[in-house]
């Protein structure tokens, strides 16, 4: 039986060494392509199954756990906290054991957090896995920069991270479908043991991939970095003219992009008196351009530039909210969702995909942490901003407003950063 196993293990050793030979006699590399793949594919299964399901089973769970929607409320408010307090542990966690190990290592523990929601019992076991369940995607996204700054060539960053931000909109697809299948055949706690499963099989497949191309193992700029140089690098940055501007993008987005979508839903259904089944194809309509307008920025965006590209998304958004105050009519619902389905989708990664290819590995990791919670920031006091306004004015008109001036803002300031290829 030893011998059976170490004849495998040199079969195995043979053929990786002539994949290896044969991907450098045709100057292919694998090993950034294998990565890039492992990262899009955790991003989606941490947003897809961490973030977006479960806003699709509270009414079957709270029925079946005797939860009113004030507990409901409390545990999804609260949960949003988790968010917050993940992104300085995700940034702090990544420059200790490395971007790929902490996001291998954040979907086994997604894993395991999805399993204890087959056997949760009621409210408070509930409120503490849904804590720790909603900050698995953040903790998967912030290390992303660190793996494109040390794995991944200049000229496909910025796709590989697009891909990564869109790769939820798939998985939203995916969500629907099977939580339909399993509420109408099974029942809600086989569905979270299902996805769970499937998200240990893809870090079990991720860990085996990353050994495979020999990127377990940290190696690159982040482990070598001085601490003293980091800091240097991270504080010039923030007081540079492209600092204050991508952090004023950041705050930017945040504002914008995150409210307008949090108050959709009830300024068409409420306000606007858009029937039910135009309002699902809406949502139906994001996800699918979501999807595709993160494959579209993906190819364009290392070739046009960043600061083009994320212009662009903001002047979809804009756009999105001109067809909002348009009408009502078919059309111009529909035209909403395009626009802000693809702008939604990519924003996110437009900021990243930028300070990589300006910064090394380890002050990247810190300038997009300190983006992130700027951009957290503004997301929740854009959410606190709006219920503000409905409240005093009896409308979301100037929410709205206030977010196209916004994404106007936001798409000026893209073009007044320094291109990437003219940094020094």
């Amino acid at each position: 039986m030893r011998l059976f196993h170490f004849g495998i293990k040199q079969l195995f050793k043979i053929d990786k060494e002539c994949m290896d030979s044969q991907a450098k006699s045709s100057g292919f590399d694998l090993k950034p392509l294998v990565i890039a793949s492992i990262c899009v594919l955790i991003s989606g299964i941490a947003y897809g199954f961490g973030m977006n399901l479960f806003p699709m089973m509270i009414p079957e769970m709270a029925k079946d756990l005797y939860l009113d929607y004030t507990q409901i409320g409390t545990i999804t408010g609260l949960g949003k906290v988790s968010v917050f307090l993940s992104i300085p542990l995700a940034g702090f966690l990544t420059s200790r054991m490395g971007g790929l190990r902490l996001i291998v290592g954040m979907q086994f523990i997604g894993a395991m957090l999805l399993a204890g929601l087959y056997v949760v019992k009621g409210f408070k076991s509930l409120f503490i896995l849904n804590f720790f369940i909603q900050a698995w995607p953040m903790m998967t996204w912030v290390p992303l920069i660190s793996v494109a700054v040390d794995y991944i060539p200049v000229r496909w960053r910025a796709a590989m991270l697009t891909l990564a931000s869109s790769s939820g909109c798939f998985l939203i697809l995916f969500d629907g479908l099977i939580s339909s299948f399993f509420i109408e055949h099974l029942h809600w706690r086989y569905l979270w043991l299902t996805v769970s499963l499937i998200c240990l099989f893809s870090s079990l497949v991720s860990l085996m991939g990353l050994k495979y191309v020999d990127a377990w193992h940290r190696t690159g700029p982040l482990q070598i970095r001085k601490k003293k140089s980091s800091l240097k690098e991270v504080l010039g940055w923030l007081k540079s003219s492209n600092g204050i501007i991508l952090n004023l993008i950041f705050l930017i987005t945040g504002l914008s992009f995150v409210t307008f979508q949090g108050y959709l839903a009830p300024y068409l259904r409420d306000e606007l008196h858009v029937g039910l089944d135009i309002t699902a194809l809406m949502w139906s309509t994001m996800g699918i351009s979501g999807a595709l307008g993160g494959v579209l920025f993906g190819l364009i965006t290392d070739r046009i530039g960043v600061r083009i590209s994320q212009s662009l998304i903001f002047l979809s958004g804009l756009g999105a909210t001109a067809f909002l105050f348009l009408s009502t009519s078919f059309f111009s619902i529909f035209s909403m969702a395009l626009l802000f389905g693809i702008s939604q989708a990519t924003i996110y990664a437009m900021g990243p995909a930028y300070i990589s290819k300006m910064l090394s590995a380890r002050p990247a990791a810190k300038v997009f942490t300190i983006g992130t919670m700027t951009m957290t920031s503004g997301a929740l006091l854009g959410n606190f901003l709006g219920g503000w306004s409905k409240g005093i004015t009896d409308t979301f008109n100037w929410l709205y407003i206030a977010a196209g001036t916004l994404f106007a803002c936001g798409a000026l300031l893209s073009l007044l950063l320094t291109p990437e290829d003219q940094y020094h």
